[in-house]
């Protein structure tokens, strides 16, 4: 009998439980950490695909600039950069048979669509009846540029001078999605080694910033 009164007057076992407060200064605890990693998630999630589209778009504009000058480099007569529809702004140049790398001589166009934000290219054959190809893309997210900006965007042609016996064409292009990070943006000049300032386009007036000679046999304004 006496060992059961003292069993009775004995504290209670730690597996009893826990209080209502100590669960729920857990749970409070709990919902701190979780929303603390959380957090460091979210961010590092952000960070990362701000990095992505930075890398992307800095990709992006270099194999356009690549392609740019390969192809301007050959160039002997380059039209002034022109608006098509839509808002749309273009060049054009023309490339002769005779350093062509098909032996033909070929026309390219490259497209700013400020609509669908692409920056696209065509090139075709430059002989009567040809028929023109559709424009691939290029670049994607190619952006305006910035409010204010009175520069030429985002082609501008150099006239043959006597001091710069080439005609040159200087691009520039902002890239990226503006949402996630500041868009890349990069700017060349390239030089058409075959043009002078006999080329056709060199005496050209650009009446409305648009050339009155077309270098191209077919194309037309994109």
């Amino acid at each position: 009998m006496r060992a059961r009164a003292e069993d009775r007057t004995a504290p209670p076992s730690r597996d009893a439980g826990m209080t209502l407060i100590e669960l729920l200064v857990s749970m409070g605890i709990f919902t701190v950490l979780v929303a603390v990693i959380m957090g460091g998630v979210v961010i590092m999630s952000r960070s990362t695909v701000r990095s992505d589209i930075t890398v992307s778009a800095g990709d992006g504009l270099r194999t356009a600039f690549q392609r740019l000058d390969r192809q301007v480099r050959y160039a002997e007569a380059v039209n002034f950069p022109g608006a098509g529809s839509g808002g749309r702004q273009y060049v054009e140049f023309r490339v002769s048979a005779t350093v062509s790398s098909t032996g033909k001589a070929t026309c390219t166009q490259w497209r700013w669509d400020p609509t669908s934000r692409t920056l696209d290219r065509r090139s075709w054959e430059d002989r009567a009846g040809v028929t023109v190809p559709a424009f691939g893309t290029v670049v994607r997210d190619v952006q305006p540029p910035d409010a204010g900006d009175a520069d030429p965007y985002p082609f501008q042609l150099l006239k043959a001078t006597a001091d710069n016996p080439r005609q040159r064409l200087a691009v520039r292009l902002r890239a990226g999605d503006p949402q996630f990070a500041s868009p890349v943006e990069q700017q060349t000049v390239f030089v058409a080694r075959n043009s002078s300032t006999n080329s056709l386009t060199n005496s050209d007036t650009a009446t409305a910033g648009v050339s009155d000679i077309p270098v191209c046999m077919a194309g037309g304004r994109p």
